[in-house]
């Protein structure tokens, strides 16, 4: 009786071990970083953009080097700006890891880019920020018995879309003969993103106006990605038409119109009666 209850004695310690062991060899290998979660790196973000879409792709790895299969792995995350404007969000549900094996997966999303300047996001269409990715890592170790949760946080640079146009310059000429219309050049400028070069040209119209009468317009195109500064654009103002108009209380404007990709730019430039070819000279 003696002998049976000391082995009887010996097996519960013996499965006390086990359990021990299990559980130190289920835990240790995430704090000892066999458990790795591999976020994107600005690098390897890539960034597309078509039918005012932008699509952002971003790999990223899990590699379970630990002792145990991996159950019911989740990635979860959010986009948000550096305002901390919600972006998207999902879940990502992987399943099963098994233990020595890596999986390779990518967090993409597109985003509709005039939905989200007409809801509230117009600083990321004209100025540079930061996409802040917040992963939250979900799952169960050492035969379900154990749940890891960790949470990772990478930031990737924003450019802006659209980082600035506008008029250089116009000038008038009178009209060469009798019944010429008068002329208005005016030279512009437009520095978008290199994301939008594969996107067709944007239109530009031009127009001259006088206390918002239009006396004359114009339409031009101008390709987008880089910093693009146009040659002059000629517009023809019906000259008999515009001296009618002619008196220093006349407000004259020259307005700037760019349509990129459905946004629409514009610029207006005042203009004196002094700097025009009025009569009398």
């Amino acid at each position: 009786m003696a002998a049976r209850i000391k082995f009887l004695q010996l097996a519960i310690t013996v499965v006390n071990l086990s359990i021990v062991v299990l559980a130190f060899t289920s835990i240790w290998p995430f704090p000892s970083g066999d458990f790795k979660v591999d976020l994107p790196s600005a690098q390897e973000v890539t960034w597309t953009y078509a039918d005012g879409i932008v699509q952002i792709h971003a790999p990223f790895s899990i590699d379970n080097g630990g002792f145990y299969d991996v159950d019911q792995l989740t990635i979860s995350y959010r986009v948000t700006n550096y305002t901390h404007y919600d972006i998207t969000s999902r879940s990502i549900d992987i399943g099963s890891l098994p233990a020595g094996t890596v999986t390779s997966s990518s967090l993409d999303f597109n985003f509709d880019l005039l939905s989200l300047y007409r809801s509230g996001a117009q600083w990321m269409v004209f100025n540079d920020d930061l996409l802040i990715f917040d992963v939250e890592v979900s799952c169960f170790y050492t035969m379900k018995l154990i749940k890891f949760e960790a949470s990772y946080q990478v930031s990737v640079p924003w450019d802006a879309l659209i980082r600035g146009y506008g008029i250089t310059n116009t000038t008038f000429a009178a009209p060469a003969a009798l019944g010429d219309p008068m002329t208005a050049t005016v030279t512009y400028w437009l520095n978008t993103a290199d994301l939008l070069r594969s996107l067709p040209a944007a239109q530009v119209s031009f127009g001259f106006y006088a206390n918002e009468t239009p006396l004359g317009q114009t339409q031009s195109t101008v390709q987008l990605g880089g910093n693009q500064t146009q040659p002059p654009v000629t517009m023809a103002i019906d000259y008999v038409t515009f001296l009618a108009t002619y008196s220093n209380e006349t407000a004259y404007s020259v307005e700037l119109l760019i349509n990129v990709g459905g946004l629409m730019l514009r610029q207006t430039q005042s203009i004196t009666a002094s700097d025009l070819p009025g009569w009398p000279p």
